[in-house]
């Protein structure tokens, strides 16, 4: 008897589980916040159709800031899975997260002007589809990592794709986050970090497309803010360097170029690093006027330092 009433119980808990899950469902809270994959160039028939995870704020509201995340790999490879942990993590702060998969020369055969395209196509499709997450059209932010923060940022700096940079009629990003980007292509070489299969990409695109893909001279663009973050130890920093330093006075106050002391090329893509540099383009992105609704950890915050820094 005792085992009898003892089931009955765990059956009952069970049925009011059951029927908690069912009204989850039924009033859709249990998808609400599940990622939603949209094609984005669905207007460009003779394209390959391009995929975007996209992850919905985890709070109320239609006035989020939303972050395209553009990955790494050299134009070559590479997987927008590498930005999930940052989707994650943004998208329960506020933020509609969004993990593009653009063209990469190993499995579609381009060139990197033509990721540089896709990544204009993406933002243009959120602008236009901005109410269906929640998203303020103002507050749309690109962040991407090594090659894939090159994309984000020729995307809307340069206008040597096939699209117009992201479209006359279209405003531009409100906020730029780049970590350890290739910024020059017209100087690259082995030296720097490059493999000799994306040196042969950047030669392909012939010298007049290389320097209009080159972005130290147009990271001058003083209405687009723009964080910098590289590792002490990577090869690409003194082009950084010298980019920033060669902006005229008042251009400069739109980059911040901060640096992980000790730390090589895609450093973010690890703990503690990853954190801390979440937390570092949250809280830029609130710095610019973006809602957040989550209180930020700022405890590892002085380990980025300001390149102006000494030591940095």
């Amino acid at each position: 008897m005792r085992h009898q009433h003892r089931f009955t119980r765990l059956a009952f808990i069970a049925l009011i589980g059951a029927g908690g899950i069912a009204l989850l469902i039924s009033s859709g809270h249990f998808f609400r916040w599940k990622p939603v994959s949209v094609i984005y160039n669905d207007d460009k028939t003779q394209q390959p159709a391009l995929r975007m995870q996209i992850y919905p704020a985890r709070t109320e509201g239609s006035n989020h800031p939303a972050v395209l995340f553009f990955h790494g790999g050299g134009w070559i490879t590479g997987s927008p899975d590498q930005f999930k942990w940052f989707a994650k993590r943004f998208a329960a702060c506020g933020i509609v997260a969004a993990l593009v998969e653009y063209r990469v020369h190993s499995r579609h055969g381009t060139l990197p002007d033509r990721a540089v395209d896709d990544a204009s196509t993406a933002y243009r499709w959120m602008q236009r589809n901005h109410a269906r997450f929640g998203v303020n059209p103002a507050h749309i932010a690109l962040v991407g990592g090594s090659a894939g923060a090159h994309v984000a940022a020729a995307s809307t700096l340069s206008c040597a794709g096939s699209n117009d940079c992201t479209g006359q009629d279209t405003k531009p990003p409100f906020a730029l986050g780049l970590l350890n980007p290739v910024l020059e292509l017209t100087v690259a070489n082995e030296s720097q970090g490059y493999t000799k299969e994306e040196l042969l990409l950047i030669d392909a695109l012939g010298p007049s497309k290389a320097a209009e893909l080159s972005l130290g001279s147009k990271l001058a663009r003083a209405d687009i803010p723009k964080l910098v973050i590289y590792g002490s130890l990577d090869p690409l920093l003194p082009t950084a360097y010298q980019a920033v330093s060669s902006q005229v006075e008042g251009s400069r106050d739109s980059i911040q170029l901060l640096i992980a002391a000790g730390e090589k090329h895609g450093f973010f893509n690890n703990e503690p690093w990853r954190t801390i540099v979440g937390n570092a383009l949250m809280e830029f992105f609130r710095s610019q006027g973006a809602n957040l609704d989550c209180e930020l950890e700022t405890n590892d915050a002085t380990r980025l330092q300001k390149a102006s820094d000494p030591g940095a």
